[in-house]
């Protein structure tokens, strides 16, 4: 990543696009994919890579298997890309996690292009969370 104060996230784009480390190709898709942590839908985009943004949001989940992580970048510290990124464990419930989710960036005006799917990706993993952790298994009943 090319990192400057005076660079635009337009240049940044024009440098890396060909040859990021977070590009991702496969054969017969016509799209390209990304791995960026910062990126939240996983296309490699512009408007989705958070390496090249001044401002970047996602969400990830939580290591300890309950709740999400969201990652923002903080506008102190960006020619630091280390340091710039602050994580909040958001553990709660599903519905409470959502409202903090928009609450962030409708209060702090932060990317409101990508609220929507922020929102999606959130809900999506607590929702897997909750199969994960509700399935029980059956014990089958011997007969004596």
């Amino acid at each position: 990543m090319v990192s400057g104060l005076n660079t635009s996230s337009d240049l940044n784009w024009l440098i890396t696009r060909n040859s990021s480390c977070y590009l991702l190709k496969r054969r017969g898709v016509n799209h390209h994919f990304s791995t960026d942590p910062l990126n939240p839908k996983g296309l490699y985009k512009p408007r989705f890579q958070g390496t090249i943004q001044r401002r970047a949001l996602s969400v990830q989940e939580n290591p300890s298997g309950k709740g999400v992580v969201m990652v923002y970048k903080k506008r102190a510290n960006q020619n630091k890309p280390a340091k710039s990124l602050n994580r909040v464990v958001m553990n709660r419930n599903a519905r409470r996690t959502v409202r903090n989710i928009k609450q962030f960036v409708n209060k702090q005006n932060y990317r409101n292009d990508l609220k929507n799917v922020v929102l999606r990706k959130a809900s999506a993993l607590l929702r897997a969370q909750r199969i994960k952790n509700s399935k029980k298994t059956r014990q089958s009943k011997k007969k004596e």
